[in-house]
């Protein structure tokens, strides 16, 4: 179980100065209001604050994430050798194809059932959507480009980047890159 946070106004104000997202500001506002109540709910007051903690984690990646953007071509094609124990596929990947894409082509390639949660973990980021089934607003990390998020990772021919698939199943794959061609 995760520890418990003291919400203060002081710290909601703080992560506000933090933020330039409409949607984020609205749920600080709200979360200031519902600590004042007399009847406050503590447990969904805890999970409201670690949401904003999360979506601020989210825009800040995303302001760095964008600035990878800058200079790519969009005639690069990644070879990506996609494996799941022994069994592995390598594809021609077109860079500026989104990683909802790929996302797309291994529940394909590797029959698996649609509409469950993933996430890519490239370098120190983790890309994935937030809710499945349905997209929520900040669902945009699983509709960066490949090519982006490889090169703000620093990854090169060789490294791996990890994917898991059905966060109740638990499916992992490897993805290594053998290749890049312009």
């Amino acid at each position: 179980m995760e520890e418990k946070i003291e919400i203060t106004e002081e710290k909601l104000s703080e992560l506000e100065e933090q933020t330039k997202d409409k949607f984020i500001k609205m749920l600080i506002t709200k979360l200031k209001k519902d600590i004042k109540h007399d009847k406050r709910n503590d447990f969904y007051e805890q999970i409201d604050f670690r949401r904003i903690l999360n979506f601020i984690k989210r825009e800040k990646n995303r302001e760095i994430l964008s600035h990878a953007l800058v200079g790519l071509k969009e005639n690069k094609i990644f070879v990506l050798k996609i494996s799941k124990g022994k069994e592995a596929y390598s594809y021609d990947v077109p860079g500026h194809r989104k990683l909802a894409w790929l996302s797309s082509l291994i529940q394909r390639e590797f029959e698996l059932e649609p509409c469950h949660l993933y996430e890519f973990e490239i370098g120190k980021y983790k890309f994935g959507p937030e809710c499945d089934e349905w997209q929520e607003i900040f669902d945009w990390l699983d509709s960066f480009r490949i090519d982006a998020a490889i090169k703000e990772a620093g990854l090169k021919k060789g490294d791996k980047i990890n994917f898991m698939y059905d966060f109740g199943d638990n499916i992992e794959f490897k993805i290594e890159i053998e290749d890049e061609k312009n």
